[in-house]
């Protein structure tokens, strides 16, 4: 009876053993395990800091919008009354007279633009005898063609715009009376102000392809057309206020 409680113990003695061995041993590879899999999690923390760079900031880009040069065009009439101060044309004309002009012009980009201005002016006086200063009793003719190139700046808004020119003024010229004839060209300096009022005496065709004007403006306009610049020159000058209004028609 002893022997069978004997070997009934080394029996159970044996698996308790096992299972102890195998908890030790499953112990220790679960350990290893871990160890393994936080040394891969750190090493990949690393690998990501060291790939993502510091963001810089950009500033960001301005976009110019696209603009077809010479996409806006304009056509008018001008009634321009003009001022000289030549004691020549005072004596034997008038000291103003006021006449018509007409222009094109036409935009490079939003702000600047061309135009081009053409005129004509006549007038008759009574022919003065240049040896008395007298009146001869006689007619005196001098007829004028005033011709302009001005680079424009303009400055538009919603109802109106204001327009600032300058360029090169070309006068061509010729008086006539019973004592002699004068004629040639005089080359200045053109500048001008002026503001133009949008109006809505003419609307823009809604028929697709139809041409035409798109909007007519009320103009208004203030200038000075310089000859003998600094005392330099001879003959006539024919320097002058210009004090002008008229139409424009958009194309």
């Amino acid at each position: 009876m002893f022997l069978r409680i004997f070997v009934a113990l080394l029996l159970m003695s044996g698996p308790i053993s096992g299972v102890a061995v195998a908890q030790e041993k499953g112990e220790t590879a679960s350990s290893k395990k871990k160890s393994t899999k936080s040394k891969k999690a750190k090493k990949a923390k690393k690998v990501k800091k060291a790939k993502k760079p510091k963001a810089k900031k950009e500033k960001p880009k301005k976009v110019r919008p696209d603009y077809d040069a010479f996409s806006e065009s304009a056509v008018g009439f001008r009634g321009v009354g003009e001022i000289w101060q030549e004691s020549a044309i005072v004596m034997v004309h008038r000291s103003s007279r006021f006449g018509g002009t007409g222009f094109f012009a036409t935009s490079v980009t939003p702000v600047f633009g061309l135009e081009f201005e053409l005129g004509y002016n006549r007038m008759v006086g009574k022919a003065i005898d240049p040896k008395t200063n007298q009146s001869t009793g006689a007619q005196a003719t001098l007829e004028m063609v005033p011709v302009s190139m001005d680079v424009t700046v303009r400055s538009a808004g919603p109802r109106s715009e204001v327009f600032f020119g300058m360029g090169p003024a070309f006068v061509g010229f010729n008086d006539r009376s019973p004592t002699g004839a004068i004629s040639g060209m005089k080359i200045g300096l053109d500048m001008r102000l002026g503001v133009r009022i949008h109006t809505r005496f003419l609307q823009e065709t809604m028929r697709p392809g139809g041409g035409g004007f798109r909007r007519m403006d009320v103009e208004m306009m203030l200038g000075r057309r310089q000859h003998h610049a600094f005392g330099i020159g001879s003959g006539l000058d024919l320097s002058a206020w210009r004090v002008g209004g008229g139409l424009v028609c958009r194309l």
